[in-house]
């Protein structure tokens, strides 16, 4: 089920990293998400929750280029 589910959204995924496309990561990470939560509900499992990323990983980086 699991690569049924998510092969195609991880492709994308990998995909839009390779192009080096912020909106197409964003689309595809979307996908590849609500994948996850389809599959976990259709194993009775609503419970789990995959949601998008609401803070960085990072909070104490800033990665914007630095000003000249």
């Amino acid at each position: 089920m699991i690569s049924s589910t998510v092969a195609q959204p991880l492709a994308a995924v990998e995909r839009a990293i390779k192009l080096k496309d912020p909106g197409e990561f964003t689309a595809a990470y979307g996908q590849l998400t609500a994948s996850c939560n389809a599959c976990h509900l259709s194993y009775d499992q609503a419970a789990i929750v995959i949601q998008l990323p609401t803070v960085s990983s990072f909070p104490d980086q800033d990665f914007r280029p630095a000003a000249k």
